[in-house]
């Protein structure tokens, strides 16, 4: 469940430059519900995620997923309650694992975190580059709400 309670969101507040990209903005989702939203240039789409990811401070108003107030949560903190699949396909993954590697992490989401030290051999795998032995790898806990920000098909 996400329910977003009249945020305000202003970028560059008291200059020339300043842009309310968020008017008192209220949403109620309940699981389950799948939504597009929809518009312009500037609308304040992506803001409207990048807030609820914790991208950006709110100014004004509250955040909550399945009932936790997380308005004043960072983003790291924030990754226990939501996925995301961002615009660039770059952001999100990391670049220089495999796309099998990408995916293990993903299905380690809800697991302990921390570091550890994995040794792999050395050498070409198949349909990538060498792997340097001594790897730390990180995992992220799961998510409960997902999103994704751009056009995707």
């Amino acid at each position: 469940m996400l329910e977003i309670q009249n945020i305000f969101k202003t970028f560059n507040p008291g200059t020339v430059n300043e842009k309310r990209a968020l008017n008192g903005l209220s949403l109620h989702l309940n699981a389950g519900d799948f939504v597009t939203v929809i518009g312009g240039n500037g609308a304040g789409k992506s803001t409207m995620l990048n807030a609820v990811a914790g991208v950006w401070p709110v100014d004004e108003g509250k955040i909550l997923i399945d009932g936790q107030d997380v308005t004043r949560l960072g983003e790291h903190q924030r990754a226990a309650y939501i996925g995301r699949v961002f615009q660039d396909p770059m952001t999100g993954t990391a670049a220089t694992m495999q796309i099998e590697e990408n995916l293990a992490l993903a299905a380690r989401r809800g697991q302990r975190r921390g570091l550890r030290i994995g040794i792999t051999k050395p050498g070409p795998r198949p349909g990538g580059p060498a792997h340097r032995p001594g790897r730390a790898a990180f995992w992220w806990p799961a998510p409960g709400t997902d999103f994704a920000d751009g056009n995707h098909e």
